[in-house]
């Protein structure tokens, strides 16, 4: 690749990133619409599963060879599979019944690329520098303008703390998370992984899903829900999973974190533009300050030097 390429190549795999968050900011409002008709654990099975057997599809001669995966190889997959699909819907659903939605939306994308540069300074020995410190405080403060928490000084209670408690544990899942997908693509393909990791996590669903006594609710869900659902599977699942896995590939784990920050930002201009919720100046202000603490974290004068 010629040195004009890189930048083109590194600007190409932000976008993919930046779409990666934009989609994950509108499964708030499209996972709204999915449980009005379907139950939540098995929305789960149905979103990764049918994500597992596209990205199998898509990707099957870059499936992992179980002939030639190792026991590293293995807990790997199975441990991505855990936190990445099963454990990390759990949290977040479970979260979703202790504590309002809003937190839901503000704790998990704000706390997990922290938990992400962490383990990127401590495990993976990236280099967490000033631009990437400044860039996330920026976030940080732009997506607490976005959520607005002062409607949330009146919440409280045991209920909402523990809530709150399984928000960040989901932050912290995720961060382990995107850390093993990026040794564990090392090896092996990108889509490969995510195939297999949603196959895993949705056989780990299923039990539960069943528990949910799903089968009257399948039958009577309307369009819409069906619809959300794809959505989540399609845009949400396959494209921003694969599109995340590759740009902590490409990037390393701690300068596509400050990406996450985005989410909630997203969220909200989702639930504007498809519910029809009003944004304050103030969250207009708070959606542009994250937006500029991820151009400060990405520090472009390192680009050529990174690839």
């Amino acid at each position: 690749m010629s040195e004009a390429g890189v930048p083109r190549a590194v600007a190409l795999t932000y976008a993919r990133l930046l779409l990666a968050t934009v989609f994950w900011g509108g499964t708030a409002v499209a996972g709204k619409l999915v449980i009005a008709g379907v139950p939540p654990l098995t929305a789960g099975v149905l979103r990764y599963g049918a994500a597992a057997l596209l990205l199998g599809l898509a990707f099957r001669r870059r499936l992992p060879n179980p002939a030639a995966l190792g026991p590293r190889d293995l807990a790997m997959l199975l441990a991505i599979g855990a936190l990445g699909t099963f454990l990390n819907h759990v949290l977040f659903f479970f979260g979703l019944v202790f504590a309002p939605a809003a937190h839901g939306a503000l704790i998990p994308p704000t706390t997990s690329p922290i938990w992400m540069l962490l383990l990127a300074a401590r495990l993976g020995r990236e280099r967490v520098g000033r631009a990437q410190v400044a860039g996330i405080v920026l976030c940080l403060a732009g997506v607490v303008l976005v959520v607005r928490p002062e409607r949330l000084a009146t919440e409280g209670g045991a209920g909402v703390l523990l809530g709150d408690g399984l928000f960040l544990l989901g932050g912290l899942t995720w961060a382990v998370y995107s850390h093993l997908s990026r040794l564990a693509m090392q090896r092996l393909s990108a889509g490969g992984i995510l195939a297999v990791g949603m196959a895993v996590g949705s056989l780990l669903l299923l039990p539960f899903a069943i528990a949910e006594r799903p089968w009257a609710a399948l039958t009577t869900a309307g369009a819409v829900s069906w619809l959300a659902l794809a959505y989540l599977t399609l845009m949400g699942t396959v494209l921003a999973f694969l599109w995340w896995n590759v740009g902590i590939r490409r990037l390393g784990t701690g300068r596509a974190a400050a990406f996450s920050n985005l989410v909630p930002v997203f969220g909200v201009l989702a639930a504007w533009l498809v519910l029809g919720e009003r944004l304050s100046a103030g969250q207009v202000f708070g959606a542009g300050l994250a937006l500029v603490g991820v151009l400060v974290c990405q520090d472009p004068t390192r680009w050529r030097r990174s690839e």
